[in-house]
């Protein structure tokens, strides 16, 4: 009887020490104590084995309550240890410098200098089904919301998402400005982007492993001025996209898609979303203020379609990509507008660029080595050409747009550092100009304009 006391005596002291070191860290150390016990008798096996098991059980009710933090490439990342929930802080910064040679004897000069043209910060991340983004742009000393919305993805291959989110439109409306080859996109942006970029509504996707489509219905963008006392503007967007070949190992793979979208004018204010009235241009680049291709204001604006096809293609270091849009626009008179871009690319150091085919885009590349002058890695480089063309003239006599005609060269080189920094640096030439708004000084068109672009990209 005495010996069964110390044993029972012994048993609660040792679960008792179980219990008050029951942090993760003196686990291990926890489970020591109780097999030491049992060799020395102090405890049976079978009372051992039940106070272990109660540990055990105790550990992992731990393991799945807790969560990890981590500091990485990727952000500051926390996420729950049973998975269930998450959240990243992350953001983007885009430092460049422009510019312009070609422009002195125009009626309109560039402007040259220095701009923080993106200070991005996101917390993203999910709740069990739900994933959520909520992403401020700083730069320009305001604050601008980008991606603002929720993802309910309880059904397999389903995603529904609702708030202010890009429109189901093209491939470069979809990539991200940390992930294209160049600081500027193509001309055909000059189509797309006063009227399909984002805006608040509800988008509807459906994906398979090389394939998605999705579509949706949009109002106006966060904060729009349609956006409380007067009616906003509205429309729909579709996109599909399929990858025939894909081969992810060997960087191979072919794209094949297209868009659908139209957009409509609020019925008080006359404008589309973005505060758009009608008018489309091409900026030499961000910031420039000079337009040699802009169309004058359209009378009667109404509506605006856009189609769009788009093609891309890669093996290894070697990638091309191209689109072509059409847009119509709906006034007083109707008038038809185009671009189109094709690209190639190729990276020196042999690394193929990232692709999703769920989503039908490039991603960012990935240096297989990291540039540092202590292992002397040299990073990723990238060289890439683009032509692309605008045309803006439609119509004859005096309903006639002549907004103009251009055509347009891009060269250029990244440098990959690491996976969150990278150095660009573009040049581009437009020619070939037609009926464009800004002349000569002495009435000719504003052709051979020279544009260099470098930036400095952190984007974590």
């Amino acid at each position: 009887m005495k010996n069964f006391k110390s044993r029972s005596v012994a048993a609660v002291i040792s679960a008792a020490l179980a219990i008050s070191f029951s942090g993760n860290a003196l686990a291990d150390s926890t489970d020591d104590i109780v097999n030491a016990l049992i060799a020395k008798g102090v405890l049976t096996e079978e009372e051992g084995f039940l106070l272990l098991k109660g540990r055990a059980a105790e550990k992992e009710i731990q393991k799945k309550a807790g969560s990890t933090v981590t500091a990485g490439k990727k952000g500051l990342v926390v996420k729950s240890n049973d998975g269930q929930y998450s959240a990243k802080v992350g953001g983007r910064i885009h430092i460049e410098a422009m510019s312009h040679s070609g422009d002195e004897g125009l009626t309109k000069q560039a402007t040259d200098g220095t701009d923080v043209r993106r200070s991005r910060i996101y917390l993203k991340g999910h709740a069990k089904e739900i994933k959520y983004i909520l992403e401020a742009d700083l730069a320009g000393n305001k604050v601008s919301m980008k991606d603002v919305f929720v993802v309910y993805t309880g059904i397999d291959n389903w995603d529904l998402t609702v708030g202010n989110q890009k429109h189901a439109m093209t491939m470069e409306v979809q990539e991200s400005s940390n992930d294209i080859m160049f600081t500027e996109r193509g001309m055909t942006y000059a189509l797309s982007a006063p009227y399909f970029d984002r805006a608040l509504g509800v988008n509807v996707k459906v994906k398979g492993e090389t394939w998605n489509v999705q579509g949706g219905i949009y109002g106006d963008h966060y904060g729009s001025e349609g956006s409380g006392s007067v009616d906003e503007g509205h429309g729909y967007a579709i996109r599909g996209t399929v990858t025939p070949i894909w081969n992810k190992k060997e960087g191979q793979m072919v794209h094949i898609g297209a868009s659908y979208g139209v957009r409509s004018v609020s019925d008080d204010t006359n404008k589309i979303s973005g505060g758009g009235k009608g008018d489309f241009a091409y900026e030499t680049t961000n910031g420039s203020n000079l337009n040699l291709l802009d169309t004058p204001d359209i009378a009667g604006f109404d509506k605006v379609k856009l189609a769009a096809i788009e093609f891309a293609a890669m093996n290894g270091p070697l990638s091309f990509q191209a689109e072509y849009q059409r847009a119509n626009v709906e006034g007083a008179n109707d008038y038809d507008f185009d671009a189109w871009y094709a690209t190639v690319g190729y990276t020196l150091t042999g690394e193929s660029r990232s692709y999703k085919p769920t989503d039908g885009e490039f991603k960012r590349l990935k240096p297989k080595n990291d540039f540092s002058f202590k292992n002397g890695g040299w990073g990723a480089w990238e060289v890439a050409a683009r032509l692309d063309s605008l045309d803006l003239n439609d119509g004859n006599g005096v309903t006639a747009i002549t907004g103009g005609e251009g055509d347009r060269y891009t060269l250029a080189l990244n440098w990959y550092l690491n996976y969150n920094c990278r150095i660009m640096a573009d040049y581009s030439k437009i020619y070939d100009i037609n009926n464009g708004p800004v002349k000569t000084k002495t009435g000719g068109e504003a052709d051979d304009v020279d544009t260099l672009t470098v930036r400095a990209q952190w984007a974590f």
